[in-house]
């Protein structure tokens, strides 16, 4: 049996009083690098960092699709980055760096109809706590409020490489969305109510995922 779709909002605590929720700014840049830094460790390259020139051209693009948390220090300890493009891009078999143009979000296009994750990450010091939902959440009510109809995003499959030899992405995925098997990234998407749509295979360098990622969306 598939677990039980729930809502977005429906895990949220509330924030602490003095952390903070916003569009990231310029200023966030050196923190959203350092954030990345401590997330994407081995066996992800350093290529998964994104330089400053990158992170400012994702303000100037779309900023409002840029979402930061910053703890009372106004230390960054989470950051999701998103864009629009068209469903028919959007579902279409695609790879990471075709469709985000490399990460500079080149494709973003404002009158499309599918908002797109590109990127999220959570501080590991303060993963647990829900703020990965936090993020979620906001994203699908800004997608909401810019009219999109749906939410897609290529998922990381981490837990693949331990059943690789065993099944195919297609096989993994299924197990996955029927509960039998827990991935400790797609089965917490599938649970806020994102629906697999399908394998991208070569979607981008992650050895965990055997460079997999699987297709979700969620009709908004």
């Amino acid at each position: 049996m598939s677990p039980a779709p729930i809502s977005a909002t429906s895990y949220l605590r509330p924030l602490p009083s003095e952390w903070v929720l916003r569009p990231r700014q310029l200023e966030d840049i050196p923190g959203v690098i350092e954030l990345m830094r401590r997330v994407y460790v081995q066996p992800h390259g350093p290529e998964a960092v994104w330089p400053a020139e990158t992170l400012a051209r994702h303000i100037e693009t779309f900023q409002e699709g840029q979402i930061s948390i910053l703890d009372g220090a106004g230390r960054v300890i989470a950051d999701s980055t998103s864009m629009v493009v068209s469903i028919e891009r959007a579902m279409a078999p695609h790879r990471w760096s075709e469709i985000t143009g490399h990460g500079t979000l080149a494709h973003h296009d404002p009158k499309g109809d599918a908002f797109y994750g590109v990127d999220l990450a959570v501080d590991p010091e303060f993963q647990g706590m829900g703020l990965a939902h936090v993020l979620y959440a906001a994203r699908i009510a800004l997608a909401t409020q810019l009219g999109c109809k749906t939410f897609v995003a290529g998922a990381r499959m981490p837990g693949y490489h331990f059943a690789s030899d065993l099944l195919s992405p297609e096989s993994y995925l299924a197990l996955v969305e029927r509960g039998l098997i827990f991935d400790p990234t797609l089965s917490k998407q599938l649970r806020l109510g994102f629906i697999l749509r399908g394998v991208l295979r070569n979607y981008i360098a992650d050895p965990e995922s055997v460079d997999c990622a699987a297709l979700i969306s969620m009709e908004l």
